[in-house]
């Protein structure tokens, strides 16, 4: 199976799925035996038309006598394949991709559609059709088209942080993410990994905001690295780092993370108290949890157990020194890396999702021992999930108070209290958290 016909077959299957792309990359990947290369433009192929979708559909349906609705499913992708390469790929040769997209067409599509597809995608480069932009006067509208957003979450961005933000958000979701590595403290201090980094050819740059934190220039076979297989680091970005920055976990602590995969903030947590910490990894999803325990192994991290249940209603016999909510959320901080997000996510997910991140919340506060600490987060942006969540739950538990970020973290990721990382200031994905202490005499 060639990159094109792999990346044709993973987009149907984002069409049809309701599991995140990654997931499925992964899945195919593992099944189509492709080398290196091949899958590096295969998932540039499909991440490309997921952030561009948009903009590409508006450019083909103005280019077709009746518009994307005359061709299935499988078809469009084809021509969002060929148009993608046309007009964002400059290492790859026009006539390339159109050649490349009429033999997609002739495997998987109509016979009828065959001279379309080569017409269609040559009139669009002839007469540089790619280079228009959409014009309507209607703002939102045209950001819509152009940066491939629905409408509705522009409007409510312009709302909450104006336009100049919001523009800047759009063209962050739009960049390509960095690789963003974590240190494992446990195995080796991040200078002595950064020099091993740099030895391998990697291309590693500190980020000096995130101690543990380092990007990776060069990321071509870090995988398969020694590094990687003996646990001398995990994926894990600047943000996420930053919310586990307010863990404060200590040796001899008891410690429950309430939606644990794949381990990530559990893993740093236990790597805060120098690996003499009990961690009790909670995941509704038992799926999930083989991945947790892979980690953990690789990672060289003592004394955790892995458990299948609810956040929602799990109850312990004893309480816990330190209690992790990273609930689920819209994920609207993660957009650039969850590239069909933007298209799965409904508005009215926002106030679903607030319910059920309550519900955690509240029982999180049982959870918990007097003098302990639950830290509830997010990579979402809205305040229905953030700021407001915790101020609701203060209101409601008077035996609660917020331990300021500011103690934790530098004051430039810090607002009002919380921890508070947006795109369009930090250049990193959007995250929330909130170090919520309960009342020793209780």
């Amino acid at each position: 199976m060639t990159a094109r016909e792999t990346a044709l077959k993973i987009l149907s299957a984002i069409d049809q799925n309701t599991e995140f792309s990654d997931s499925i990359l992964r899945k195919y990947f593992s099944q189509a035996g492709l080398s290196r290369v091949d899958q590096n433009l295969a998932r540039e192929l499909v991440s490309g038309v997921l952030r561009h979708r948009a903009k590409l559909d508006w450019l083909l349906d103005g280019s077709l006598k009746r518009g994307l609705k005359s061709l299935n499913a499988l078809e469009a992708n084809i021509l969002r394949l060929g148009l993608y390469q046309v007009a964002f790929l400059d290492k790859i040769p026009a006539f390339a991709a159109v050649n490349e997209s009429v033999e997609l067409v002739k495997r998987f599509g109509r016979k009828e559609i065959i001279g379309l597809t080569n017409a269609v995608l040559r009139d669009i480069i002839r007469n540089k059709k790619y280079l228009k932009k959409p014009d309507t006067g209607d703002k939102v509208k045209d950001a819509g088209v152009e940066y491939s957003h629905p409408e509705w979450l522009i409007e409510r961005w312009v709302k909450q942080l104006g336009w100049d933000d919001t523009l800047k958000i759009l063209e962050f979701n739009n960049s390509p993410a960095p690789v963003i590595i974590r240190a494992n403290r446990l195995k080796a201090p991040a200078e002595n990994l950064f020099e091993q980094l740099e030895a391998g050819g990697f291309g590693p740059k500190c980020l000096e905001i995130i101690p543990q934190a380092i990007e990776i220039d060069n990321p071509s076979g870090l995988v398969d690295n020694e590094l990687f297989v003996r646990g001398q680091f995990y994926f894990q970005d600047s943000s996420a780092q930053a919310a586990g920055m307010l863990f404060g976990a200590k040796e001899g602590d008891s410690i429950l993370d309430l939606c644990a995969a794949p381990g990530g903030k559990a893993g740093l947590a236990l790597e805060q108290a120098d690996g003499r910490a009990d961690m009790f990894a909670l995941d509704r999803s038992f799926r999930k949890l083989p991945r947790v325990r892979e980690n953990f192994i690789r990672l060289g991290l003592d004394s955790w157990y892995l458990i299948n249940g609810d956040a929602v209603d799990i109850k312990f016999k004893t309480a816990f020194d330190l209690v992790l909510a990273d609930v689920p959320c819209t994920g609207l901080g993660v957009i650039r890396r969850r590239l069909d997000l933007r298209w799965r996510i409904r508005e009215a997910d926002i106030q679903r999702m607030a319910g059920l991140q309550s519900l955690i919340l509240e029982n999180a506060a049982g959870l918990v021992k007097p003098g302990g600490a639950v830290v509830y987060s997010t990579c979402t942006l809205t305040p229905e999930e953030n700021q407001d969540q915790i101020k609701g739950f203060l209101t409601r538990h008077p035996e609660f108070w917020l331990d300021p970020a500011e103690k934790y973290l530098p004051a430039v990721l810090c607002q009002n209290g919380f921890l508070a990382a947006w795109p369009q200031l930090h250049q990193m994905d959007g995250a929330f958290a909130a170090r919520l202490i309960k009342n020793k005499n209780i």
